[in-house]
């Protein structure tokens, strides 16, 4: 279904509307907590930005276990902006309860905490998301994906034979010497991603750890334990 250039800008209009009352409520309300005037104005962008920015975090996040740090914020700011709404229509006028006063001098610390770890997440997220760029784009990765149940020995075996010289390559011995350099490397490389994937099974069927951390028990990314989940087991999830 197409989104229509009315159906954006009711979406716009509708959302700017309701933070605008928003924010006089929350305004009005932090003046009465004794805020100063400066201070009061910015109190309801803190509360409902921390909304638009974890609604951000919530759609960039994807498929991504930090989403659920996402959902949580976006929760916790949603409902501190709807009790602020309810008690400025609530209260009387004046001065409001030292408790709320003391509320609402709390929110942005808060908020300050809430959104430094929100960039810390943000950054780790980045970062599993290259290392899962950079392992699509590898060869040995896309080319021949190791089963779920291999011998090490066969893995060793087939990668001496990627790197076995060609029919003349007594001729040349700089080529001999590379070959010579190339196999033990490729086949040690092959037996840590051999063990490393049995860690990962093991630890997946044990069902005790979560996929953080069994990649920090095994020292790969989190995607890479997405990626050599069993299928069936993803299904199930």
């Amino acid at each position: 279904m197409k989104v229509t250039r009315f159906d954006a800008a009711l979406t716009y209009v509708l959302a700017a509307l309701g933070l605008w009352i928003s924010y006089t409520a929350l305004a009005d309300l932090a003046l009465r907590a004794g805020l100063g005037v400066n201070q009061a104005y910015a109190w309801p962008l803190v509360v409902d930005g921390l909304i638009l920015a974890a609604t951000r975090a919530v759609v960039t996040f994807g498929g991504h276990d930090a989403r659920r740090y996402a959902w949580v914020l976006l929760g916790c700011a949603a409902a501190a902006s709807i009790a602020g709404n309810m008690a400025h229509a609530l209260l009387p006028e004046g001065p409001v309860h030292p408790a709320i006063a003391a509320i609402v001098a709390v929110v942005p610390p808060i908020a300050a905490l809430a959104m430094t770890h929100l960039a810390v997440v943000r950054a780790r997220v980045r970062q599993d998301v290259e290392q899962t760029e950079e392992l699509d784009a590898s060869p040995q990765v896309d080319a021949a994906p190791l089963p779920d149940a291999c011998d090490p020995g066969d893995a060793i075996h087939n990668s001496s034979l990627l790197v076995a010289p060609a029919d003349d390559a007594s001729d040349s011995p700089m080529l001999a010497q590379l070959v010579a350099v190339t196999a033990p490397t490729d086949a040690a490389k092959a037996r840590r991603d051999v063990d490393a994937r049995q860690r990962v099974l093991d630890l997946l069927a044990e069902g005790k750890l979560s996929g953080r951390a069994i990649a920090q028990e095994v020292g790969v990314s989190e995607s890479t334990v997405r990626r050599w989940k069993p299928i069936k087991d993803s299904a199930a999830a």
